[in-house]
């Protein structure tokens, strides 16, 4: 099980160990979520958007695109030039954020370009296509650093992969009268979308009880995801979404063999509870 408190400090790695992003200075105060729009520490601004009604899983129902849907609002991505190998050039530069909760669930859609769909492993290696959000999974005044937090500021991540679409949809195909060894695999996956939480460079860990939910598809060579969970629960190691917090998103495609720190990045986005 994932215990918060057995996570350690890795001295003298402050600066070199910047995952995520390079943007934020180990030992710094930071801001707090309140200043963050004031003082240009968050770049994009993200309302969420209430809604008394369901929340769909499906990426493509028109109550994402149609009348009355959530604002959707373009978030640049840049390149992870900290930690080696370093990843000046990566090929996803930008997505599109839309984010929605009703009284009891949050929901994220998460939109970007890509030529090619890329949902196998290779030889081990995890050139699948991916995107991931990440969170303080208690925030406090400052920000946790970017690059996966540290043991003072430890980060919820959703991770979401098409490798793990694939096996599920293969899955559910099998279940439904087919035969194969995807049906075992599927049934120990129940969601595209892995939980995790990290507390810094190379702490990163699954949670035994997995909450976050996913779907995704590509089509006109765009990838479409959506990922939900509840807006409040009772495990320790999950954010908990009461107020305003803020959260970054990573982007790997596989057909640019991207993968671990070799992705494309953001800087922190103000998640702002009205």
């Amino acid at each position: 099980m994932f215990l918060i408190q057995k996570y350690k400090k890795i001295a003298g790695f402050c600066v070199a160990v910047f995952l995520w992003t390079g943007l934020s200075a180990c030992g710094s105060g930071g801001v707090g979520v309140e200043d963050c729009e004031n003082d240009g520490n968050c770049n994009t601004i993200l309302e969420v958007s209430p809604t008394s009604g369901d929340i769909p899983m499906d990426p493509e129902d028109p109550f994402w695109t149609g009348q009355g849907a959530p604002k959707t609002t373009p978030v640049e991505l840049g390149p992870q030039l900290i930690t080696n190998p370093q990843w000046p050039n990566p090929s996803i530069h930008g997505i599109k954020l839309s984010v929605i909760r009703n009284s009891a669930e949050i929901a994220f859609r998460l939109e970007w370009n890509d030529d090619s769909v890329n949902d196998d492993f290779d030889y081990g290696v995890e050139y699948t296509d991916q995107i991931a959000v990440m969170f303080p999974l208690d925030p406090k005044p400052e920000f946790p650093p970017i690059f996966m937090g540290d043991e003072d500021h430890v980060v919820n991540i959703w991770q979401w992969k098409a490798a793990w679409e694939k096996e599920l949809k293969r899955s559910r195909k099998n279940s439904d009268g087919g035969t194969g060894a995807d049906s075992q695999a599927g049934e120990s996956r129940r969601s595209s979308v892995q939980d995790l939480n990290a507390a810094g460079f190379s702490t990163l860990t699954n949670q035994d009880h997995q909450d976050a939910l996913g779907r995704g598809l590509w089509k006109n060579k765009t990838w479409k995801v959506v990922i939900k969970r509840s807006l409040l629960n009772k495990d320790e190691n999950d954010v908990q979404f009461k107020n305003s917090l803020p959260m970054a998103v990573a982007v790997w495609n596989g057909g640019n063999r991207e993968t671990n720190g070799q992705k494309g990045i953001s800087s922190w986005i103000l998640l702002k509870f009205n």
